[in-house]
């Protein structure tokens, strides 16, 4: 219990938590402004300060979506880039329970986009789990990087994943989401997808180009996680999507061998990329600068 204090301690918490602070975080928590401002009246109240918890009042409020407490607070002066226990500012907790209007609002007072949690998380991370397109439309307007990597290595859009969010997958995937990302472990989107049985999203996934060959670190590929997922219409969709994937690449070797057998007919001049059995050089490198010598033409009158 000591250390668990001390280490509290350190992320901000205070043990001089009074009875201002109480009622501040009382007021927060009923959405009440207008006791919000009493308070807020009062010399040395701090809006930021953590309870025993790892809250604070200015942290309720956005995770609450009170968009009329939280001006107060941004009036007041609040450090908008104060971090609760979890390291999160008010522009993740606003991310994560899908309040785009008190994310406006954040991002109208220059809250970054940037800033990451103890897990390594951006508030884009937060908002692709919470199904709000406005949040994500907002934050990505506002520079958010689409492709950020949590501590895991997991992007926005796998996460979107996970939570089986096909729409969201699909706006992130058109605001520039590398749909092959792979995390720490070499996993794709789509093959957690396949895990969490997210059928949706893994049709998404498919559509936008995810390709179904991929294997992660332990060597596993998307029929081994659509196994464990346990559903016979992902296994079929990744199964369709194989096959397909095999049918095109025979295409290019097939194509690709009809070009190799007229590139043998053609004169080894024309061949860039076949060497002089003798210099060991490309030949047309060999021939580029031959000067074709002009033959004069004599006509005969007759």
């Amino acid at each position: 219990m000591s250390c668990w204090f001390s280490c509290a301690l350190k992320n901000g918490l205070t043990a001089d938590w009074n009875k201002y602070d109480d009622r501040l975080m009382k007021a927060a928590e009923r959405g009440d402004v207008e006791k919000i401002l009493s308070v807020l009246a009062k010399k040395g109240v701090n809006p930021t300060k953590l309870d025993l918890e790892g809250r604070s009042a200015f942290h309720v409020v956005a995770s609450k979506g009170n968009l009329d407490c939280l001006n107060a607070l941004l009036l007041h002066g609040v450090d908008i880039v104060a971090t609760d226990i979890a390291g999160r500012t008010a522009l993740h907790l606003a991310a994560k329970y899908g309040h785009a209007l008190c994310l406006q609002k954040l991002l109208q007072y220059n809250c970054s986009t940037e800033n990451v949690d103890l897990q390594g998380r951006t508030a884009l991370h937060d908002a692709a789990m919470s199904d709000c397109t406005s949040s994500i439309q907002l934050l990505c307007d506002h520079g958010a990087v689409v492709n950020a990597k949590d501590a895991d290595g997991r992007t926005p859009l796998v996460l979107a994943t996970q939570m089986c969010r096909p729409t969201i997958c699909q706006f992130l995937l058109d605001r520039g989401a590398e749909v092959n990302a792979r995390d720490k472990q070499n996993r794709t989107a789509l093959m957690l997808g396949c895990e969490y049985g997210c059928k949706d999203a893994v049709e998404v996934l498919l559509k936008n180009g995810a390709d179904v060959t991929l294997i992660d670190a332990p060597g596993h590929d998307c029929f081994y996680y659509a196994r464990i997922g346990d559903s016979t219409e992902i296994l079929s969709l990744i199964k369709a999507a194989f096959e397909e994937s095999s049918k095109a690449g025979y295409e290019v070797m097939k194509k690709g061998q009809q070009l190799l057998k007229v590139s043998s007919m053609l004169p080894k001049w024309t061949q860039p990329n076949i060497l002089d059995e003798v210099s060991n050089k490309p030949f047309l490198k060999e021939h580029q600068n031959v000067q074709v010598k002009e033959v004069p033409l004599t006509l005969k009158i007759i």
